[in-house]
């Protein structure tokens, strides 16, 4: 499968903005189908406590990008391992490491994942050229919000979150209010984008050492439950000899 960009987030605008929003183009077929499914096997995020109002699932992934010129680039699955934000980067979970249930080998193999990878990869070399060596982070996540109580996506509020770039893919989400996403200029006082994602695989793509992000609480629509499905990829450059 491959991703069109007609309406894709633009490296352009990454640079004149420090972010860029755009969507996806997806299949409607299985592969699809299959992709949004792996977020119903997503295990409970453990470090989330009852007192931060938030109820998250959560995978995480890690890949290894090795620049080139053309098609010898390469993307390579890397060893399951832990993730780390300082303190002063996460005022709520930082400080500490935190192990995550790995993403499965199905999900690597799902012609969708795959094609969003691809896709945020190409973007990226554009922006910083073809011979960096990348380190890519993904999340697949789920927040679940029940009755009247709210989730919050981000309970850190206004944040960053200490990588180079960080790509934000909606893949579904169901029976929800709230979940307006807002991007700021690190110390500027109003959103630079203010908006809901809605449609699946719309996208935000921010330069993390520029911009920060939120996003507000999700409520049931009706009487039952919420959930938004997340996939963040994080790129964080790899230095010589690293």
């Amino acid at each position: 499968m491959r991703i069109t960009k007609t309406s894709a987030p633009w490296p352009a605008e990454v640079v004149e903005k420090g972010w860029s929003h755009g969507r996806l183009p997806i299949p409607a077929t299985s592969e699809w189908n299959e992709f949004a499914k792996y977020w119903e096997d997503l295990p409970a995020d453990e470090y989330v406590r009852e007192s931060h109002g938030t109820t998250r699932l959560r995978r995480i992934g890690h890949l290894l990008a090795r620049g080139g010129e053309g098609a010898g680039v390469t993307m390579e699955r890397a060893p399951h391992g832990a993730f780390y934000q300082s303190a002063e980067i996460n005022s709520v979970y930082g400080g500490q490491v935190r192990t995550f249930a790995p993403i499965t080998a199905e999900t690597y193999e799902n012609l969708c994942f795959r094609a969003a990878l691809e896709h945020d990869l190409a973007l990226v070399r554009r922006l910083e050229g073809d011979h960096q060596t990348w380190l890519v982070t993904v999340h697949l996540i789920r927040i679940v919000a029940t009755g009247d109580a709210a989730s919050a996506p981000a309970p850190e509020g206004r944040h960053s979150d200490g990588h180079d770039y960080v790509i934000m893919h909606l893949v579904n989400r169901e029976r929800c209010s709230g979940g307006l996403s807002r991007v700021f200029r690190k110390g500027g006082d109003r959103p630079a984008l203010e908006h809901t994602l809605l449609e699946p695989m719309e996208t935000v793509v921010i330069d993390d050492r520029t911009m920060e992000h939120e996003v507000t609480p999700i409520r049931p629509a009706d009487a039952t439950s919420a959930v938004r499905d997340m996939m963040i990829i994080d790129f964080d450059r790899v230095q010589p000899g690293g």
